[in-house]
């Protein structure tokens, strides 16, 4: 049978198959394309979202106070958080208190020096500085010729002053059995009498010279310096084996009990003090220490210099807090114009602001009015105002410092 041939379909090649190669319209730039649409699309959305109105964050506004003017106005969280307190001004008493500064000293009353009183060597020494003294007690010996003279002729006189005396009553005697004249008897009398005069006289140098004329145990020419009253010594000024003259300080003693600190105290400031006004003293070098005195000394004259005057303090110093020569600070409770009224305010409440005192006054809700006054006396926790206040003010008293910053801000 014959049967008509289909021509055979022509075989493509790999290379040309659609399945194989893909088309130059779909290749690896059209992908590359839309990731960076992708891309593009989601940096979009995010800056829309970071930007957008409804999430704009509010703008903060510090909480401080602002000056207008003379007045200081702030928020109440402000005053709240700074712990600004107000205190309405006081009218009435005020003790001030004085402070100075001054030095501790000996006080006379409670002094004595020791002399030598005559010319000689020192033979030995029995205290010396720092040493606790009683009265009468021996500190040093010296050996003096001059000393020795004087004792001498105490005790020749007091031999011709017995002489003399047996020679009255004996004449005395005869006379009355009238076997001596008057003549006789007179002259006897005065003799005596002469006699007894020099041997006074005599006990006397002695007695100057620092001997005891009454002594006949006592070593010829031996000076016994004795410490005149109870105390410490505090100055030595011999030694053994020191020749000494009569005007020779030996020793200084003083009765530490008592002691004087010595205050220069302004002249705007002494009137305000009498004498009997309570001191606390502490020390420079321990103000933990607190001491008690009283005023008992006002100067009567203010040095031109320093226009000041001397003040004494008198302080029982029985527990040995204080030493001579050291320096203290002084509180004096100054009370002469103590009963008087005048315009107090709390210490805290006063602050310099361009060197001058300064106080922050109430002036409505939340707000101050800064105030330059000036100052009177003061004590630990009140302070004068003369002038710049009225007595319906109140004042800021604490939370002062957190104010006078803004001034300088």
């Amino acid at each position: 049978m014959n049967q008509t041939e289909l021509p055979e379909a022509p075989r493509q090649s790999p290379l040309t198959d659609d399945t194989a190669q893909p088309s130059r319209e779909g290749g690896p730039m059209k992908g590359f394309f839309w990731i960076g649409a992708a891309v593009a699309l989601a940096l979009g959305v995010l800056l829309f979202a970071v930007t957008g109105d409804d999430d704009v964050a509010p703008e903060i506004v510090p909480d401080v106070p602002r000056v207008e003017a003379e007045r200081i106005l702030f928020s109440s969280n402000f005053a709240e958080r700074v712990g600004i307190q107000i205190t309405p001004v006081r009218v009435g008493p005020l003790t001030p208190v004085v402070s100075v500064v001054g030095t501790v000293t000996l006080d006379p009353a409670h002094v004595a020096a020791v002399g030598t009183r005559l010319k000689g060597l020192v033979r030995s020494m029995r205290r010396f500085e720092g040493d606790e003294v009683k009265a009468g007690e021996i500190l040093a010996e010296v050996d003096s010729a001059e000393l020795a003279d004087a004792q001498a002729s105490v005790r020749m006189l007091a031999a011709e002053r017995e002489a003399a005396k047996a020679n009255a009553e004996r004449e005395e005697q005869l006379f009355a059995q009238r076997l001596s004249t008057a003549r006789e008897f007179e002259v006897a009398q005065a003799e005596f009498t002469k006699y007894n005069a020099l041997l006074k006289a005599a006990q006397q140098r002695v007695l100057a010279l620092g001997g005891d004329p009454n002594d006949r145990r006592a070593v010829m020419g031996r000076h016994l310096l004795r410490s005149p009253i109870n105390g410490t010594i505090i100055d030595r000024n011999i030694a053994t084996g020191q020749s000494v003259v009569a005007d020779h300080v030996a020793f200084r003693i003083a009765n530490l009990d008592h002691l004087w600190v010595e205050l220069a105290v302004y002249e705007q400031n002494l009137g305000s003090i009498r004498i009997g006004d309570q001191v606390t003293l502490k020390l420079l070098s321990d103000p933990e220490v607190a001491i008690d005195g009283r005023v008992a000394h006002i100067g009567a004259q203010i040095h031109p210099e320093t226009r000041s005057a001397d003040v004494r303090v008198e302080v029982d110093n029985r527990e040995r807090k204080l030493i001579p020569g050291q320096a203290v600070t002084a509180e004096i409770l100054a009370t002469r114009n103590a009963g008087a009224s005048v315009l107090v305010v709390p210490r805290s409440a006063v602050t310099v602001v361009d060197g001058q005192p300064t106080v922050f006054v109430a002036d409505g809700e939340n707000a101050v009015r800064i105030a330059r006054v000036t100052l009177g006396k003061g004590d630990d926790d009140e302070q004068q105002v003369i002038e710049g206040l009225s007595p319906e003010d109140s004042v800021v008293s604490s939370g002062v410092f957190a104010l006078k910053s803004e001034l300088f801000r």
